[in-house]
């Protein structure tokens, strides 16, 4: 699908030599989707004396790092020729961040939105009417971002019913979502949840993919890039169950024979 490039270029896009994409390709809607997800954009707006053009995304320093250094920020360079800035904030929080006036007005002219998240969030027209291998990646980019593994115990005690889900509060991204994921025969389970905070009623809507055959046609047809998540799996195909609560350190000491799973037990 070709875009619209007329877009502003500031003097240091030039002279860094800022790229656009002229197509809506997998990667790109991979980008998009862990904007959409993990990130935020800003596009013009102004600090003090100081106006922003920036994508940041938040993530974990621990469980997220390998994924934004080694997956993303090849994507960036390769689409946009900037690689991406890694700052840790406070703890285990990390921010990764591209300043580009040129490619937030390009970031907006796809359909995403300025600001922080918000509650009435959507999915791009680009995306639902692209091609079979663009909505791959753009649920891909979701999933590595927004998603949650869980393994609910069996009669023997272990951990071995998977289940995918995703929790936001945006009940027409949650609905996208489940039409694409429809789309390739996942038939995903959807409900929400009400809660009280603040004195104030708070509603999130849930799409699940539960069980060993979602789990394996997801894996099949779309899979995981963040080894957030990847571990997780590669735990549960060995083993057959994955201890829950397991930090990223852990899990790699699983998969590297230093640690015995079932002494979590």
């Amino acid at each position: 699908m070709r875009l619209n490039n007329v877009i502003p270029y500031s003097k240091r896009d030039s002279l860094r030599k800022i790229t656009i994409p002229t197509t809506l390709t997998p990667e790109l809607s991979q980008i998009m989707a862990v904007i959409l997800g993990d990130g935020h954009l800003e596009c013009g707006k102004r600090y003090s004396q100081t106006v922003m053009y920036r994508i940041n995304i938040a993530g974990s320093l621990s469980e997220d790092f390998a994924y934004y250094k080694k997956i993303i920020n090849p994507i960036f360079l390769k689409l946009f020729n900037i690689e991406c800035n890694f700052i840790l904030q406070r703890r285990d929080e990390l921010a990764v961040s591209v300043y580009s006036k040129a490619i937030a007005f390009f970031i907006k002219s796809l359909g995403i939105k300025p600001g922080r998240k918000v509650d009435n969030n959507k999915i791009p027209p680009l995306i639902l009417n692209s091609n079979d291998e663009v909505k791959k990646k753009f649920i891909r980019g979701i999933f590595d971002t927004e998603s949650s593994i869980s393994f609910k115990k069996d009669n023997k005690g272990f951990h071995s019913k998977p289940i995918i889900s995703i929790s936001m509060k945006s009940k027409i991204f949650i609905e996208q979502l489940k039409e694409l994921l429809d789309h390739f025969n996942f038939n995903p389970t959807c409900f929400s949840e009400k809660s009280m905070r603040r004195n104030k009623i708070h509603t999130r809507y849930t799409i699940e993919l539960a069980g060993k055959k979602k789990l394996s046609q997801f894996l099949e047809l779309i899979n995981f890039g963040n080894p957030r998540h990847l571990t997780k799996i590669e735990i549960y195909k060995k083993f057959g169950f994955y201890p829950p609560r397991l930090k990223y350190k852990e899990r790699l000491d699983i998969l590297e024979g230093k640690i015995d799973p079932h002494s979590f037990y």
